[in-house]
């Protein structure tokens, strides 16, 4: 399995994962900012790790061009 295509069904997993821990977040007292918030923690991690990874990449691609 390609690398891009691994680490794309392993992001696509942890928003999954969020998903389901923000709606049980929501369901223990109906308060939709808990909901907001758990899922807005999720995004934040992956945001974070898709901003990780283009770095390494562009790093990488600059090692090869030297």
């Amino acid at each position: 399995m390609p690398p891009k295509r691994l680490i794309g069904l392993i992001a696509a997993g942890v928003f999954a994962w969020g998903l389901y821990h923000a709606w049980g977040a929501y369901q223990l007292n109906h308060n939709p900012w808990r909901f907001v918030m758990v899922l807005g923690c999720v995004l934040g991690f992956l945001g974070f790790w898709w901003a990780m990874l283009a770095a390494r990449q562009r790093r990488e691609d600059r090692k090869r061009r030297l």
